[in-house]
Formats: structure tokens, C-alpha cells, sequence
């Protein structure tokens, strides 16, 4: 049987959500600027409402139960789109009170993200926008909560509640130390797998998205070092006789006097990257502002590359 709305005070939601982001009954009263007695007390009702205890008291903080856990994600949406209802839809970009969130990945920064900011700068200089760099496991929870208006990069395999943009495509390319036995000529299948690799693995996944790329052909690369920061590979590749994949559209901030480039010898090695949010936020003027800005961006960047790979419209 439904429950009766009209027994939920909205507060209790309000407490239940400031418990899930702190895990912590006084961190929890802070953030709402009550007392950690008047929260206890709400918190109490909640549990009596929802007939479970909703948190257990363990050394690390306080856990969430698996039926807090359940609700949490439907409850944290729906306190966003009260939150959106309830604020001024007016957008102005010469307003200097709007400041954007964005989690970029590392290749899209280099790729899309001069774009952008130059762009923006020239049409809406009062505008700020705040760049995060966040591995792709966090975004759901980042954009379910507000914490970031948009995610930009190769981000596959996301909910169906979240909206998506095509903004541009990119393959990837060998790059090696110049002197590298391999470097200037093509590289065949063979010298390719057997080759010492550097691996790029942002993010806590188990698998490279080269490495997932390759396994879909059933091929296997020999790995001999793995690092989680990009800005790493140039300094180690210049040094040792490893080869890292890069991005085609990042080559041009290399120098070809230290490195050799070459295509990856393996078929469909391309990908695709995307503005990604939460569909609670596609109908806000503030935010159709900005995904058009990104979807100009994009057609400018294939417009440099001789492509047409890129976002026609802002969907929506």
C-alpha cells in the first residue's frame, strides 16, 4: 500500500539526506545548522516512519542500512528537483553570480576544455566555471547530488536517468621516445603486443579502456607499468623503452623532436567522448545555456580537424 505523503514531513528527508553526505549525526547537524539533539530526534521519527533503523553506529561513523542505502538515490533526486522548482529560472550570462561545475577527463581538457573556456571568456566573460577532475565511478553520485552540472570525457555505460551529447571522437595513437628501436616506421600487430607498455588506468576499474578495447578483438598487450595520472606518461615514455597509447587530438602537445608517433596496428580503436547529466537538470535556462556553448565548442573542433564527428544540436 502507498504510504500517505501527508505523514512525511519534508524535513526528515532533508535530515536523511545530510546523514547519507556526512555519514556522521554531528557533521550531519552542522551542515543543517541544527542541534545534534533536534537531528537525533528527527532522525528517531524517520526510523519509526520507514521501520528501520536507517543507520547503525560502527567506529567509522554512521553506516547506512540496505534499506537507507535503496531509498537513498530516489530521495537525493527528488530533493534536487525541489530544490530546482523552487529556485529562479531567470539566466543571464552576464550575471557574475553563475559559476559552472564541469568534471572533465584529462583528454578532454586538452582537447575540448581551451575551447570552451576561450569561448565563454569571449561571450560571457562575468560567468565561472569550475573545472573537477573525477574517474568516471563517481559521476552518477556527482550528478545525482548537483555537485557538477555536466561530465565531459569518455564515459560509457551510465544509467539510463542520466542524458548524454556527442561532442567529438578520438582514436588512439603509439607514442614512443624518439631512438626508440620501433620508432620511425609503422609497427606491425606482432612488435605491438610484444612491446613493453605503459598503461594509462584512471579510476579504481580493473581494466584499461585499451586494454577493453583490445579484448573485444581478443588480443592481449604485454603491460609492464601502470600509472593513474596522464600527466606522468611523457616524463616516463621519454625515458625507458615503453609505449603508451595517446588520443590522436592530443599529439600536437607533444614534441615531435622527443617523441615518435604511429597508428595502433588493431582495427576500431577510436572512441567516442560526451556531455553527460541528470535529466532533472535539462529543462533549467542555465543549463541549456551551457550545453549549447559546449555543442558550438564541438562543431568549432571539428571544424579544425576536418571532421564533422561532433554535436549537431544541444539535445534539448
Amino acid at each position: 500500500m502507498p504510504m500517505n505523503l501527508a505523514n512525511i514531513d519534508l524535513k526528515l528527508l532533508v535530515v536523511f539526506d545530510a546523514m547519507m553526505a556526512e555519514g556522521s549525526v554531528s557533521r550531519a547537524a552542522s551542515r543543517l545548522g541544527m542541534s545534534q539533539p533536534a537531528l537525533s530526534n528527527a532522525l528517531n521519527r524517520l526510523r519509526l516512519l520507514l521501520n528501520d533503523r536507517l543507520f547503525l553506529r560502527t567506529a567509522e561513523g554512521m553506516r547506512p542500512t540496505p534499506r537507507a542505502i535503496e531509498i537513498s538515490g530516489p530521495i537525493q533526486s527528488a530533493m534536487r528537483q525541489i530544490e530546482e522548482a523552487l529556485e529562479p529560472t531567470a539566466f543571464e550570462p552576464q550575471d557574475p553570480d553563475w559559476t559552472f561545475s564541469l568534471a572533465v577527463s584529462d583528454h578532454a581538457s586538452v582537447v575540448l576544455l581551451p575551447l570552451l573556456i576561450e569561448h565563454i571568456a569571449r561571450i560571457a566573460p562575468r560567468v565561472s566555471v569550475n573545472i573537477q577532475s573525477r574517474p568516471n565511478e563517481e559521476l552518477p553520485v556527482l550528478l545525482d547530488n548537483g555537485e557538477i552540472d555536466l561530465a565531459v570525457g569518455v564515459i560509457p555505460n551510465l544509467p539510463r536517468r542520466f542524458k548524454h551529447m556527442a561532442l567529438f571522437e578520438d582514436r588512439y595513437r603509439c607514442m614512443m621516445r624518439q631512438g626508440h628501436p620501433l620508432a620511425g616506421r609503422p609497427i606491425t600487430l606482432e612488435e605491438f603486443l610484444s612491446a613493453d607498455q605503459l598503461s594509462v588506468k584512471p579510476g579504481i576499474s580493473d581494466i584499461s579502456r585499451v586494454d577493453r578495447l583490445l579484448a573485444e578483438v581478443g588480443l592481449k598487450r604485454r603491460v609492464a607499468t601502470t600509472v593513474h595520472q596522464f600527466l606522468a606518461a611523457p616524463a616516463i615514455v621519454s625515458r625507458s623503452d615503453l609505449i603508451v597509447l595517446v588520443f590522436e587530438k592530443m599529439v600536437p602537445i607533444f614534441d615531435p623532436s622527443r617523441f615518435y608517433f604511429c597508428p595502433v596496428p588493431v582495427p576500431n580503436m577510436q572512441v567516442a567522448a560526451t556531455a553527460v547529466w541528470s535529466d532533472v537538470h535539462s529543462d533549467l535556462p542555465a543549463h541549456k545555456w551551457l550545453r549549447r556553448q559546449l555543442a558550438v565548442v564541438a562543431r568549432q573542433l571539428a571544424a579544425e580537424y576536418g571532421g564533422d564527428d561532433t554535436a549537431i544540436s544541444a539535445a534539448g
